[in-house]
């Protein structure tokens, strides 16, 4: 039977159906691990002062006496700002002032530094504009923090521009004794270069002079000595009063560049009554939605590495074998493994198993030897079951079938059909002759359908197996039934299977549900090519239910039932008839 070839550009979305726990654990973890972090954490409140940074001016009149004003327009002023915004000097200005250290969260050593990751600043684009964001737990504190950072920031952009005019308006505003005051106004740039002054100084050096010169001829009481006295007094009287003049104007000009920041809060922060994070609604949406894509992707992933058969695909494209059917895991027998077969009313088992000698059938269309073996990869994966099943089917279909037990180690054909075991097929191979074989042979409750079971197991089952008398043994068999079919050993770790191979040269091979692994079903499937036995077809074993793609829940069936009266009136079930969907199992 030919093999399909793998189609890359097709995605079977069946298989999220076949993995659908993966996807639901998944998800379910997701939403609950995201619920727990999200109702398990403090509220964290946020609150937003504005500020306006209007450009930098400069005035040079303190130092040269006059000038001009000049702006700055670069946008590395602005760049400044917000660096400047966020600096340790500024956070710890705040933390100090605020007394954080006693504020929960916040009283580690070097706490003021944790407060760069509750502080956010955000200039708004194209404006002057700027948001001072904080963020923190305690909604009243968070709007504090935010406007105390505004206000320190504008206190210290201040402090910046005019430390020089702070100093100098200290000076100006501080009398000291002993003319230290006098002293200091006397010595200021804009005093000295004011030219009134400079001319007073003049006329007065210019006195002292001639009153130098004159003392020598006149006394101090003398009318000219008094007049120059009177002149150089009213003088300095002038000097005193213009310097005072000037000292005026610089305090007024000082007293207006410190009133005049280019730093205002606009908008103070108030206290907020919502809370920002965590936004539940939001985070449980999130979680349900990402919780689903990574539920799909992990069911990709599972089956992408999944290295066991689930699917007909797996069946064709991963081993590259021939695909017959899928029988369903059945968990219940009430008298024996094939009783399903033995019912009126069809089953899910009973109609995989039909469908499966249907596609027997089909692949022995060109062949005149209408015998087989099943086996399977390793023990545990329902081979015996299947090949009661098979048998049975068949032998429902009017065939003369012998079912032979194979496995000389673990026999189960007794066992499944309820028949006694004292001889059987070790009696024969070990001392039996031809003539004594068709007294071995048990009839089974199924009509058409013969037994050999194994009889006792021998300690040597592959020395038996290898002598001419089970050709004898086939050959007879062969005669004698329509169809002889062979329950073996599984491939591993045993060869028997392959000493059944030398005489009937086909078989079925059993492959459990998402159990055994590729590539050890590869290599059993390999050992029986370099054998000659052509594997007729795989078929899938105690596949659950919503794990296969052709496979067939109980709710598929509808049944309905035909009542009449008996003699007494009363209504009885007489006939039932059942309606089901087109056969699953697709040809291979």
């Amino acid at each position: 039977m030919p093999t399909t070839e793998p189609n890359k550009e097709e995605f079977d979305i069946s298989l999220f159906l076949r993995r659908r726990w993966v996807v639901i654990s998944t998800w379910l973890s997701a939403v609950i691990i995201t619920a727990v972090i999200t109702f398990s954490m403090r509220p964290v409140y946020q609150a937003t002062a504005m500020l306006v940074i209007e450009k930098e001016r400069s005035n040079n009149k303190i130092s040269q006496g006059t000038g001009s004003a000049t702006e700055s327009s670069g946008d590395d002023y602005y760049q400044t700002q917000y660096k400047l915004l966020k600096s340790e000097a500024l956070l710890q200005s705040v933390y100090q002032r605020l007394e954080l250290d006693k504020a929960p969260g916040l009283s580690s050593i070097g706490g003021y530094q944790s407060l760069q990751g509750l502080v956010t600043v955000t200039p708004v684009p194209r404006t002057r504009l700027v948001y001072i964001k904080t963020e923190y737990t305690e909604p009243k504190l968070t709007a504090i923090i935010a406007n105390t950072m505004a206000d320190v920031f504008i206190e210290q952009n201040l402090s910046n521009q005019l430390f020089i005019s702070k100093d100098v308006l200290a000076a100006l505003q501080n009398e000291r004794p002993d003319g230290q005051s006098r002293a200091i106004y006397e010595s200021l740039p804009a005093v000295i270069s004011d030219t009134l002054i400079q001319s007073l100084k003049q006329q007065i050096s210019a006195l002292d002079s001639q009153i130098a010169e004159s003392s020598d001829r006149y006394t101090p009481r003398h009318p000219v000595m008094m007049a120059m006295a009177i002149k150089r007094e009213t003088l300095q009287t002038q000097m005193k009063a213009e310097t005072d003049r000037v000292i005026q104007s610089i305090k007024i000009d000082l007293s207006g560049q410190l009133m005049g920041n280019n730093i205002r809060l606009i908008d103070k922060a108030m206290t907020p009554q919502f809370p920002v994070k965590p936004r539940k609604a939001l985070n449980m949406l999130l979680a349900a939605i990402g919780g689903l894509v990574l539920g799909l992707f992990a069911a990709v992933l599972t089956e992408f590495i999944d290295q066991t058969v689930r699917t007909q695909e797996d069946v064709e494209n991963k081993l590259g074998l021939p695909f017959l059917g899928v029988v369903p895991l059945s968990t219940h027998y009430t008298q024996a493994v094939y009783n399903h077969m033995l019912r009126k009313e069809p089953s899910i088992t009973s109609e995989a198993v039909r469908n499966l000698r249907t596609m027997i059938d089909f692949t022995e269309v060109a062949q005149a030897n209408k015998s087989f073996i099943v086996t399977s990869t390793v023990q545990g994966e329902g081979k015996s079951f299947l090949a009661a099943n098979i048998a049975v089917a068949m032998a429902q279909a009017g065939e003369k079938v012998l079912l032979i037990d194979g496995d000389m180690r673990r026999s189960n054909v007794h066992k499944m059909f309820h028949v006694p075991n004292p001889k059987g097929l070790s009696d024969f191979l070990a001392t039996g002759t031809m003539e004594e074989l068709p007294g071995l042979i048990q009839a089974s409750e199924v009509k058409n359908l013969s037994l050999l079971v194994c009889g006792p197991h021998p300690p040597n089952p592959a020395e038996l197996l290898n002598t001419p008398k089970l050709s004898s043994l086939l050959t007879w068999a062969k005669k004698e039934y329509f169809r002889v079919i062979v329950d073996c050993p599984p491939m591993f770790p045993l060869s028997d299977s392959l000493l059944w191979g030398k005489y009937i040269p086909g078989t079925i091979y059993t492959v459990a549900f998402a159990k055994t692994r590729i590539p050890l079903i590869k290599t059993g499937a390999k050992l029986l090519g370099a054998a000659n036995v052509k594997i007729l077809g795989a078929v899938i074993n105690m596949a659950k239910a919503g794990g296969m793609s052709y496979y067939y829940g109980p709710e598929d069936y509808k049944y309905s039932y035909s009542y009449k009266a008996d003699e007494t009136g009363k209504k009885v079930k007489v006939e039932a008839h059942h309606e089901r969907p087109a056969s699953p199992v697709k040809p291979a």
